[in-house]
This record gives C-alpha cells, sequence and structure tokens, in this order.
C-alpha cells in the first residue's frame, strides 16, 4: 500500500503505534479498514476492540492505585473509571484531547475521535467519572521530555493544567521537531497559573521525574501497544466518542 501522505506524515515504523480509534462511519469491528488518501496515513489501521466490551475486566489496580505515575482526574468513588493511554507527541491523541488548534482540519476524517478525550475530562471535572491519564511515552525523546513536565507539574498539583498547554502547544503532527524541547517545555509551563516554575525547572532540568516516566511506560506496556488506548471501567474500548459516551451516559 502507498505511504504518500497529503497531510500528515507518520512514519510507516510507528504506524502500529497510532491504532485503537475508530471512524464511525468506517467501523469494522474486530477488524480492519483502510483510510481515504488524503488522511494521516494510508496504510491500513487496526481499529482494536470496537464496540467490544463482553468479557473480563482487566486487573489495572497498578495504574489505578498509583496517583504519583498516573494522573487522576475526577472522584475516586466515581461510577466509571477510565484510562488514556497516550503520548503528548501522538498525533491521534492530540485529535482526542481536541487541544491542538491544527486538529480542525481534520474534522471532517475524524469527527469520532476528535475531542474525545477532552469530554471524558470534562466529565471528570465535573465530578461524574474518574479519568486517568497513563503516558506510554514511546515517540522519541522528546515524548519523554513531555511525559517528564507532566509529571513534574503534577508534583505540585498542576498536572491537567500542563496536560492542556502542552497539547495546546502543538502545532502539528510532527515529532521530535524540538516543540517538547526541555527549554521549551518550560516557557510553556509558564503558562499555568500557580506553578512554582522555579521547582518545576528544576525538577526538570534534573531528570527528577525520568525513574517514574520509565516506569509508568514499562507498566502501560502491559496493556497497550498503541496510542490512544482507551480502557473503561477495565475493559479496552475505541476512542470514538460515541462508544466512549454510550458507555459513560
Amino acid at each position: 500500500m502507498s505511504e504518500e501522505n497529503d497531510s500528515i506524515s507518520v512514519k510507516k515504523g510507528d504506524i502500529w503505534k497510532y491504532s485503537t480509534f475508530v471512524l464511525i462511519a468506517l467501523v469494522i469491528v474486530g477488524g480492519f479498514f483502510v483510510l481515504s488518501n488524503n488522511s494521516p496515513t494510508n496504510n491500513a489501521v487496526n481499529t482494536g476492540n470496537a464496540g467490544a466490551t463482553a468479557g473480563a475486566a482487566s486487573d489495572l489496580s497498578i495504574i489505578t492505585e498509583n496517583p504519583s505515575l498516573f494522573p487522576s482526574l475526577g472522584p475516586e468513588n466515581a461510577k466509571h473509571v477510565v484510562l488514556e493511554f497516550s503520548d503528548f507527541q501522538c498525533p491521534y491523541c492530540g485529535m482526542a484531547s481536541g487541544l491542538p488548534s491544527w486538529t480542525s482540519q481534520y474534522v471532517s476524517q475524524y469527527g469520532d475521535l476528535i475531542g474525545s478525550a477532552g469530554k471524558v475530562q470534562e466529565m471528570a471535572e465535573k465530578g461524574e467519572v474518574r479519568f486517568i491519564y497513563v503516558s506510554m511515552s514511546f515517540l522519541g525523546q522528546e515524548s519523554v521530555y513531555a511525559a517528564q513536565a507532566g509529571l513534574c507539574a503534577n508534583k505540585q498539583g498542576k498536572f491537567w493544567e500542563m496536560h492542556d498547554e502542552i497539547f495546546k502547544a502543538s502545532t502539528g503532527p510532527q515529532e521530535n521537531d524540538g516543540r517538547y524541547s526541555k527549554e521549551n517545555l518550560k516557557n510553556i509551563a509558564k503558562k499555568v497559573s500557580g506553578l512554582d516554575t522555579g521547582k518545576f525547572n528544576s525538577c526538570l532540568d534534573n531528570d527528577e521525574t525520568l525513574s517514574d516516566v520509565q516506569q509508568a511506560a514499562s507498566i502501560a506496556g502491559q496493556f497497550a501497544s498503541g496510542t490512544p488506548t482507551f480502557y473503561v471501567d477495565g475493559r479496552q474500548v475505541s476512542a470514538s466518542w460515541t462508544q466512549l459516551s454510550s458507555l459513560l451516559n
């Protein structure tokens, strides 16, 4: 299949990382679909467990009970617990967040993905669900730096604010282009209200959260091989808002 790309450039070796989202009009449950010629990639994309909620739930307690590695938003006793396995550089994760300005260009292609994670986050902020961010940081050094920055902010109770600013700072789907260098992440952190940037900068410069990021990625790899991957109440589901909302409402 052709590797030519009219819009978003994704390395062939990374295609498998961007699995697990669904375009509702093209869903083939349990199988594969081929995206159109003007999509991020012309290769086949695995839809993952689209629509499948049957079977035993996975034991995710190693994640759900470790907020220092996996920041959580929403009440601990919420009716539903949603996990998002993500990478700050993953273009589909950016789409799911709905935060980068460039994602609006792809509404016609990925409408049911765009903003899906953002809507879950909004539900968590309202106390309707518990939402946990699971960093995989596997797309290169800048993914690691961004994940470190997130956990440095988490030390001050500012993970979600930093999470939003990191995604907002994305200028396109390219990877490791300097956007998430440590210096740029320090500048991004200045936009987080109430964050002690001196402590944050020291944390990032001294790699204080590097071992945590590595541990988080190792644990995440036990449950997901691509991003974004979602679990609802222990069961893996697709990243489409149609399915997520059907399970959460």
